[in-house]
């Protein structure tokens, strides 16, 4: 299950970021690692994602959602 299969309202936790060393980079300063859990604060499937993760709010591009591995918990 990837970032891009989420629904609105669950929580979820980071197993993995599929790509390159310049994504995990970035996602990594966004505070997005493996095992950090999220929720979603505002999902639209034809735009970007914004989650909640460590008391911030961020938006993740679809691209980048496709390459987030996660799971529910």
């Amino acid at each position: 299950m990837t970032l891009y299969d989420v629904l609105p309202g669950k929580k979820y936790r980071i197993l993995r970021v599929e790509g390159g060393s310049k994504l995990n980079s970035r996602l990594c300063a966004m505070g997005i690692i493996p095992g950090e859990v999220f929720g979603i604060y505002a999902y639209s499937r034809s735009g970007p994602v914004c989650i909640s993760i460590k008391g911030s709010k961020l938006t993740i591009s679809r691209g980048m959602m496709e390459r987030v591995a996660i799971e529910e918990i």
